[in-house]
């Protein structure tokens, strides 16, 4: 009898071919979900071309060790052995920039932005056996709200990257060329989101994004010295800007946005546990959160961000119908190999602004489109979690419409407040809290 016949299928060793196959296709979805959060970052605090490379390849490295820790039994007793795909948290995006955009520096940002991500992270570690017992404070209105606040937060940064050079002059227009490009490539991806099935389904973002790039680059729009000068091979170490410096109010934020990570991962593992057929024990809620806790202290310790789980691998899980943890192990080792290659990073920061404006509505849509699909399971009736919705959303807006809204105010509430995604979460949190306390009380929430 084969060995694997007695194994559950999330245990089982492919053979290497289709191993292989598979983990390249959770790296690629990897990468594209992981990239714009760096791409995001770099733009909003106008990091060098060196510097975006560098942020790149920490994020994808990170990324890679996060899903080998999830996947396989590294750090004894603490890996959920799941085939958890892991990567750059959106949530972060405003919270780092801003901490970059008011440090004196970018290497002192970069300091801080470690510091605070580490001291989160021990502090997600030590949570992690009581966190099943929170869990009843984040209910499906609570979760979806915040994947809608996520998604809807992030599109304007869709038209920053339209317009490009004229990103914040709200007085210009965008060119006619560029808008014509961006409705090519944003008609392109719709139409094959129609028609590819099976894995062209899955890689329509890809297929994309190279169409994009190529007609960028017959208009003559794509610049790829920097992608000859990039070295092929770099060595992440850590620390690159320094020992990490620690500030309260950045810590404050990232804290937050840890806990909404915490949240989203969470219900992430949910379900794939319920793909692979696997009890989500407490011990096991336990290892996810250890593990976060873990893959944390490590993406500060390389310059990264905090990680959280893709759910677009989960969508590939569920169609491949292969549930073995070790073809995501597979998919780990394959980033963690990208991130020493800068000449990689290098030519996704050659792509250009336009391309990727062209394709935002469809990242950051898929995003409101999965907290819609979790809303799905809330109730509706004699409550009110549609107010809880409406005005998370609106508080939300607040800082995409007016950036300068809480100029006035002490820095914590700046950086809380002034951050959609972290005031429109908290607003879902609170708000579930003060109507619906007597469900959460009964754990009927």
């Amino acid at each position: 009898m084969n060995q694997n016949d007695q194994l559950p299928e999330v245990d089982e060793k492919l053979p290497l071919r289709q191993n292989l196959l598979l983990g390249l296709q959770h790296t690629v979805i990897a990468v594209l979900a992981a990239i714009p959060v760096p791409l995001l970052i770099a733009t909003n605090v106008g990091l060098s071309p060196e510097q975006t490379r560098f942020f790149i390849n920490a994020v994808i490295f990170g990324a890679g060790l996060s899903s080998l820790l999830m996947a396989l039994n590294i750090v004894p007793k603490t890996s959920p052995k799941i085939p958890m795909v892991m990567g750059a948290n959106f949530a972060v995006v405003p919270i780092a920039s801003t901490t970059l955009n008011d440090a004196p520096n970018i290497e002192t940002g970069f300091q801080i932005v470690a510091g605070s991500t580490m001291i989160v992270a021990i502090l997600c570690f030590l949570a992690a056996p009581f966190w099943i017992k929170l869990q009843r404070f984040f209910p499906p209105v609570v979760v979806g709200t915040n994947l809608i606040v996520l998604g809807v937060s992030l599109l304007p940064n869709t038209f920053h990257w339209l317009m490009g050079d004229n990103a914040y002059e709200l007085t210009e227009s965008i060119d006619h060329e560029t808008l014509l490009m961006a409705l090519a490539i944003f008609v392109f991806h719709v139409i094959i989101s129609k028609y590819f099935k099976g894995l062209l389904g899955n890689l329509t973002i890809l297929i994309s994004l190279i169409f994009g790039t190529l007609l960028a680059l017959s208009l003559g729009m794509v610049d790829f010295s920097p992608v000859q000068e990039a070295p092929w091979f770099g060595l992440n170490l850590p620390f690159h800007y320094g020992l990490p410096k620690f500030d309260l109010t950045a810590t404050f934020s990232f804290l937050i946005a840890i806990i909404l990570g915490m949240v989203e991962i969470s219900g992430t593992a949910m379900g794939i546990h319920n793909i692979v057929d696997k009890e989500m024990s407490k011990n096991q809620f336990r290892r996810v959160l250890q593990s976060l806790g873990i893959t944390t202290f490590i993406s500060g310790l390389f310059n990264g961000v905090q990680p959280t789980a893709f759910v677009q691998n989960v969508g590939i899980l569920d169609l491949s119908k292969i549930k073995s943890r070790f073809a995501i192990a597979t998919a780990g080792f394959m980033l963690v190999f990208i991130g020493f290659i800068p000449k990689f990073s290098a030519l996704i920061s050659a792509i250009p602004d336009p391309v990727l404006g062209g394709l935002g509505f469809a990242i950051f849509g898929i995003i409101i489109g999965s907290g819609i699909n979790i809303l799905k399971q809330v109730n509706f009736e004699g409550n009110q979690n549609m107010l809880i919705i409406g005005l998370s959303v609106g508080v939300c807006m607040l800082p995409s419409v007016y950036p300068n809204f809480y100029a006035n105010f002490p820095a914590i509430v700046q950086n809380i407040f002034g951050s959609g995604i972290l005031a429109g979460s908290l607003t879902a949190i609170i708000l579930n809290l003060f109507f619906n306390f007597k469900e959460i009380k009964n754990g009927a929430n």
